[in-house]
Formats: structure tokens, sequence, C-alpha cells
């Protein structure tokens, strides 16, 4: 069952089965979206079984990931709840974050899948001898962005106990990491900012985080 709402009602459409089709070792299954057009899905072969036996998967868009992600309703305490195809294949709580690692969030066979651990450290490059590249996640684990400092830097920020993610304010993006006490920003951790002052990107790159780009000025200077 598709449930559908909009401002003014809300309409309950019964799916049919899923149609498929196997080639080798990849199952491809046939999901409608909620404009009635449809849209394959990959799984491994081996599960398309328990798949199928699950009831009825449907396509339904996901602004988080700028894409369709295979979902479907599980009964809970008497209440339907949804369930992503890819939680359902690596058997774990609906809510637990996985990535795709191609990207495509319609293979989900288990070789594209991994459980994200948000705490995980960030990959990086040292693009010469002075400057390096770490690599900013989103909060659903995939590759946003990227922000240079210095290589002298690199120990201390991969080192600090939490990861670096991609954060946008007021439309300019920033590295930041979300500890226990609060949000953390690269270039205040950098520049170990003061309360009372902000940090200022001479060339207004917000993802240039090298010294040589970053002051500490106070906020009415900024």
């Amino acid at each position: 069952m598709l449930i559908i709402q909009n401002k003014n009602k809300t309409k309950a459409i019964t799916l049919e089965p899923n149609e498929f089709e196997v080639n080798k070792n990849t199952a491809y299954i046939r999901l409608k979206k909620k404009n009635g057009s449809t849209v394959d899905t990959k799984v491994d072969a081996e599960d398309l079984q328990r798949v199928l036996d699950r009831g009825t998967w449907f396509a339904e868009w996901h602004k988080d990931y700028n894409s369709y992600l295979v979902m479907n309703y599980i009964d809970s305490d008497k209440r339907k709840e949804k369930q992503s195809l890819q939680s359902f294949i690596l058997e774990v709580d609906p809510r637990t974050p996985i990535r795709h690692l191609n990207g495509d969030t319609l293979d989900n066979r288990k070789s594209n899948l991994e459980i994200y651990n948000k705490n995980s450290y960030n990959n990086y490059k040292e693009l010469d001898g002075e400057t390096a590249e770490v690599i900013l996640m989103d909060s659903h684990g995939r590759n946003a962005s990227k922000t240079i400092i210095d290589k002298a830097d690199l120990y201390r920020v991969i080192n600090n106990g939490y990861p670096w993610v991609y954060y946008k304010v007021n439309e300019k993006p920033y590295a930041v990491a979300n500890t226990p006490s609060g949000r953390l920003y690269l270039d205040r951790f950098i520049m170990a900012t003061p309360e009372d002052m902000v940090v200022q990107h001479v060339n207004h790159n917000t993802l240039d985080n090298r010294k040589i780009n970053l002051n500490n000025v106070k906020a009415s200077e900024e």
C-alpha cells in the first residue's frame, strides 16, 4: 500500500506485486513512483525472494539524498512505519545510516551498501608539501565537499576525536564537527578563536581553512 498525502486529503493506493527479472547474479525489481511511472532497483539475486516476500516496494523521493529510495511499510505497534530496502537487505534498524558506495541509491546489492559510522575519521589527501585536502561527509555518509588546510594542521584536525562534516550557514558552506559541547567550526578550531571574536576568510572561500586565509577579528569588524 502506498500512502499519498497532500494539503487536502490522504489516500491509500494498493500496489500490485513488484515485477522483476534476473540476469546472472543480479535481480532487477520494478518500482512505482508517486506519479505512476516506474524505475528499477538492483539487488543480489540471492536476496530476491526474501525481498519479494516482504511485500510491495515503491520508489520515494528523498530530498536529503536528492534521489529516490526504495521503501516499504512495516507494522510496528499497530501503526505503519517505513523501511528502506537497504536497511532490510542489511537486516538493521530502519534508522541505521547506510550509504551507497557508488552513489546510486537504487543499487541495493550488498557490495554497494555500507553501514555509515558517523564517528569515523575523515579521508584526506596531501596536495603538496604545504597543503592538504580533507573530505567532508554529509549526514548520510556521502562525500559532500572538501576543505583545504595547512599540512602542518593535518594531524590535529584529523585526530580531534570527531569527524568533520559539511554544513551550510546562510548559504555559506563550512566544515564543522558535532561534539557533545556543541557545533565546532574548523576555522575556529584551527585559529583557536576567542569567544568574543570571529574568523574572517580573506578570500571569502569558507572552505579554504589555510592559516594564510584566516584572521581572528572582532565581530564588529567582520
